[in-house]
C-alpha cells in the first residue's frame, strides 16, 4: 500500500488526484506545518528535505511531484496517464510537470515565502515580491493555456 504525507494547499494535491485517478489503494498522513511537524525528527526519517509531499512506496521513499506522478501512473498502466507508447507525448507532459515545479510553484511561493529568497528582515524586497506575484503567476497561467494545454485531456 501506497502512504502519502501531505499539507492542506499544497502541490501535495496533485499526488492525491492522480491516486484518486488510477484507482490506488493508498493512506493519507497531514503534515501541520503550523506546527512545524515537517521539521519533526519523524518526518525527517520520511523526508530530510522538510517538504510535501513525500509517497511510501513498497521500495522506499519518493519524494518530488513530478517523480511521484509518474511512478504513480507507470505502476497503473491501465489508467493510460503516463502515456509510455508515445515517448514524444510522455516528454511533453514532463516538461509540463516539469515548468509547474520550476517555475510557476515558484513564482507563486514568492507571496507567502518569500524569506527562502531574501532577507527574511529586508521588508521592503518580500513587499516587492508579493506585488510581483499576480503579473508572473498570472504570465505563466497564460502561456500554459496558450501553448501546454494541448494533450489528450
Amino acid at each position: 500500500m501506497l502512504t502519502l504525507y501531505y499539507t492542506a494547499h499544497t502541490c501535495s494535491l496533485a499526488t492525491h488526484i492522480v491516486l484518486e485517478e488510477v484507482g490506488a489503494d493508498y493512506s493519507t498522513v497531514r503534515v501541520d506545518f503550523a506546527r512545524e511537524q515537517q521539521k519533526s525528527p519523524e518526518f525527517l526519517k520520511v523526508n530530510p528535505k522538510a517538504r510535501v509531499p513525500a509517497l511510501v512506496t513498497d521500495r522506499g521513499i519518493l519524494t518530488e511531484t513530478p517523480a511521484m506522478l509518474v511512478y504513480v501512473a507507470q505502476s497503473f498502466p491501465l489508467s493510460r496517464l503516463a502515456l509510455m507508447d508515445d515517448p514524444f507525448a510522455f516528454a511533453q507532459v514532463q516538461a509540463f510537470n516539469a515548468y509547474l515545479c520550476s517555475h510557476l510553484h515558484v513564482a507563486h511561493a514568492h507571496r507567502m515565502r518569500g524569506h527562502r529568497w531574501v532577507d527574511a528582515d529586508d521588508k521592503a524586497s518580500i513587499a516587492a515580491m508579493q506585488r510581483k506575484v499576480p503579473e508572473s503567476v498570472g504570465g505563466a497561467f497564460e502561456m500554459i493555456e496558450r501553448e501546454m494545454l494541448k494533450g489528450p485531456w
